[in-house]
């Protein structure tokens, strides 16, 4: 697996813990969006079943009923042709779309949103 990859894991798999073990009331509104096959039979199964590339790899719904979806990134990595274009996409429709390349940077996301954590 590419490097970058893992890394990107790394933080996606922190954010989504924390937001887990942080914000109960909230669990199911954050989500993992896979459309990451590993092989080709997977690619070709997912592709059958409506999963595209490009799409965030996180999606958030808001207590207000918007939508945040959230691309993670290493602080090197950079979006391809297919994320820029659904990125154009959500928000003409009206949704937010944000890059986080940390985990302080999803961290200060989450509180702008839902306020302090409700575990301490």
């Amino acid at each position: 697996m590419n490097e970058d990859l893992k890394n990107e894991d790394r933080i996606q798999a922190e954010c989504s813990t924390w937001f887990w073990n942080y914000y109960p009331s909230q669990r199911r509104m954050l989500f993992h969006v896979n459309n990451k096959a590993k092989n080709q039979i997977e690619g070709a199964k997912f592709k059958a079943m409506g999963v595209v590339k490009g799409v965030s790899d996180l999606c958030l719904i808001c207590p207000n009923g918007g939508m945040v979806w959230i691309e993670m990134k290493t602080p090197k990595g950079s979006q391809k042709k297919e994320q820029k274009d659904f990125q154009a996409k959500v928000e003409a429709r009206g949704h937010w779309y944000v890059i986080k390349r940390t985990f302080e940077e999803f961290q200060a996301l989450i509180i702008q949103i839902f306020g302090n954590p409700e575990i301490q």
